[in-house]
């Protein structure tokens, strides 16, 4: 039987964009970077996010989710020099940066796909607003993969969260724990529980590693269910 967060994962009408603490209401959100000096500062956010993995995933990650996003380029328009100018080097180095874009995004799809049992939950919602110009040339699938005793490199995966060097999105899941954990960037991460009574038993774990500005709602979540 699929667990409470392993079926959310795989509905279609499950969003989870960003900001994932404000979109779903058994959400926490904790601080990872702090400190006064760069030096210092990022190597909080590395243990401050192993010290919530830890407490997350005592035997690993059940499964990573991660979007796959695809943009329709071949739209209708003007020159995009007329954008960009025209200089020909800087038209060369933007063609190059999104060569690059899809191909580090085309690659990791790739990886994981190759070597994971996986599910793809396609045509989510995005960002776009309908009022858009380029509204509808986004589209983005959700890509499930599961550990099946193989397993990830799961602190890898969240160093690469917090350096920002993985354009997917990646995000850590515990069926037997009912929780998604997000790392966003070094600034934090945001931890989805599908239960109430999950949220509540993770929150006295959780509460040292708190986001100082978001520890007001978080209370009011959880005296709402008590």
């Amino acid at each position: 039987m699929k667990s409470t967060i392993e079926k959310l994962i795989l509905d279609q009408s499950f969003d989870y964009l960003q900001p994932y603490f404000y979109s779903n209401p058994y959400a926490l959100r904790c601080e990872l970077g702090i400190g006064d000096t760069t030096e210092e500062y990022m190597k909080n956010a590395r243990e401050r996010a192993a010290s919530i993995y830890h407490i997350l995933f005592p035997q690993k990650a059940d499964a990573i989710l991660f979007n796959y996003w695809m943009y329709d380029w071949s739209d209708t328009g003007d020159a995009e020099k007329d954008l960009f100018g025209s200089n020909s080097e800087d038209i060369s180095r933007i063609i190059d940066l999104r060569l690059c874009a899809e191909m580090r995004s085309l690659r990791f799809l790739s990886e994981m796909m190759m070597n994971y049992r996986h599910v793809s939950v396609k045509d989510l919602k995005t960002y776009d607003d309908p009022t858009d110009a380029d509204a509808g040339l986004t589209r983005r699938n959700r890509i499930v993969c599961y550990a099946d005793g193989v397993g990830f490199d799961d602190l890898d995966l969240i160093e690469k969260q917090i350096k920002d060097d993985n354009n997917s999105d990646v995000s850590l899941v515990s069926f037997q724990n009912e929780c998604i954990f997000s790392v966003y960037d070094d600034r934090g991460c945001d931890i989805v529980f599908s239960t109430y009574e999950k949220m509540r038993e993770y929150y006295p774990l959780l509460k040292p590693f708190f986001l100082p500005y978001d520890v007001e709602e978080m209370e009011k979540r959880l005296a709402h269910g008590m």
